[in-house]
């Protein structure tokens, strides 16, 4: 990735954080590799290498129980809060995650809908779709 679209999605993963007071967000592909992060660097190693386990978890279940598109998977621990993965778009490639560590008694869906869709818009033109066109 380009140094400048990599500053680009890390300024708009600083701002997620600031808006909804979240520790660590990044963006990951579907094999854990990390693009791009705003919180700890070790840390996010680590939830960009769990975050491999989602992408197999959202291709069965479109395919194995038919649902259209899977938007979301959380993760909760009382003391630690909500670990939230969103997928940026179900059939590019490669596929990319938005990861959120939300802090207990925070919201975060309208806040990664809506970065989820900024961060989209940035990196759209770096994907394919599997027949071979941009997305």
């Amino acid at each position: 990735m380009e140094p400048a679209v990599e500053h680009e999605v890390t300024e708009i993963l600083r701002r997620l954080n600031a808006l909804g007071h979240y520790p660590l967000s990044l963006v990951c592909t579907e094999e854990g590799l990390l693009i791009a992060s705003a919180g700890e660097r070790l840390r996010s190693e680590m939830v960009a290498i769990l975050t491999s386990l989602f992408s197999d978890i959202a291709v069965r279940a479109i395919r194995d129980l038919g649902l259209r598109q899977v938007d979301e998977f959380t993760l909760l621990d009382p003391a630690f809060g909500h670990l939230v993965v969103r997928p940026l778009d179900p059939v590019a490639r490669p596929r990319l995650f938005l990861v959120v560590q939300v802090p207990r008694d925070r919201t975060w869906r309208r806040n990664t809908a809506s970065f989820a869709r900024k961060l989209l818009v940035l990196l759209r033109p770096l994907l394919a779709h599997p027949e071979g066109r941009p997305s």
